[in-house]
């Protein structure tokens, strides 16, 4: 395409066109670029960014691929937006219709060494911030007043939740030492001693109603594991001692720690089998 000649202002509306009419745009008295492709007006760019209200196109209105990015670049870069609303710094809604469908769809492959990270989500409270709510990632599903959740069947997965989470191990190598698993969680209390306060892995809490079950391990194996927990040596929770005629014939027994109310609680285990003796 030849580059674009300018043609004087007629009506009050700025007419630019390229070689043999192929695309023709104007940018008209409510400042919006429009594009006329086929005979048909695109609006594309406001005064604030890109525009495609109200259209329906046949492809991606934003299409990067094939697009091989540079060292430390992104597709869709945005550096020091500061938020005025709730919805941050991107905001999607819509309702599906006649069509399931993903909210946000992203897929990454490796074949060699590299190493992929999944979503980066980091939430900072630099110095002097005080806040009694700080989240990287919130997940919150609705079952509103009126909607039905039907029967589950098929897989166990199956279900209303507000994160799903699974780990497909396809037929891999798993090397001696590697690890795996569905979710890792790990705390770092850099220089702090944190447990005179509530501090866990996991926060667990029902708000209101009443459930059925804290934990639900459901199998569609007769074997789904080797152990219920594993612990990577005999430290705090676990405690040696204790009182009493112990009922397994042999092996060590340990106190798993509890806590209920305030009050310590043990659960006595046995390196043995229980036996009925």
């Amino acid at each position: 395409m030849s580059a674009f000649n300018k043609i004087p202002n007629f009506a009050g509306t700025t007419w630019v066109t390229g070689n043999k009419n192929r695309l023709i745009s104007d940018t008209d008295d409510s400042r919006h670029l429009k594009i006329n492709l086929g005979g048909t007006v695109h609006t594309v760019l406001t005064t604030i960014g890109i525009d495609f209200d109200g259209q329906s196109p046949a492809a991606s209105p934003i299409s990067l691929s094939g697009v091989t990015l540079a060292s430390s670049t992104n597709a869709i870069r945005g550096v020091d937006i500061t938020p005025t609303r709730v919805s941050g710094w991107t905001c999607f809604s819509g309702t599906l219709s006649s069509v399931s469908a993903y909210m946000d769809y992203r897929e990454l492959h490796t074949a060699g060494t590299e190493i992929c990270y999944g979503s980066g989500l980091f939430a900072f409270a630099d110095s002097g911030a005080s806040v009694a709510f700080h989240n990287s990632l919130q997940a919150i599903t609705t079952m509103s007043a009126g909607s039905t959740l039907t029967t589950a069947s098929g897989s166990p997965l199956n279900g209303a939740y507000a994160a799903q989470f699974k780990m497909l191990f396809d037929g891999a190598t798993f090397n001696s030492g590697a690890i795996t698993a569905v979710a890792c969680f790990l705390y770092q209390a850099n220089t702090t001693d944190i447990s005179g306060g509530q501090s866990s892995i996991l926060q667990l809490s029902v708000d209101s109603g009443l459930l059925q079950n804290v934990f639900h391990i459901n199998s569609g194996a007769s074997v789904i594991a080797t152990n219920l927990f594993k612990f990577g040596a005999a430290v705090s929770p676990l405690t040696t001692g204790g009182s009493g005629t112990p009922t397994a014939a042999s092996g060590t027994w340990y106190n798993l720690r509890c806590n209920i109310a305030g009050t310590a609680a043990y659960i006595p285990i046995s390196t043995a089998a229980w036996t009925n003796s």
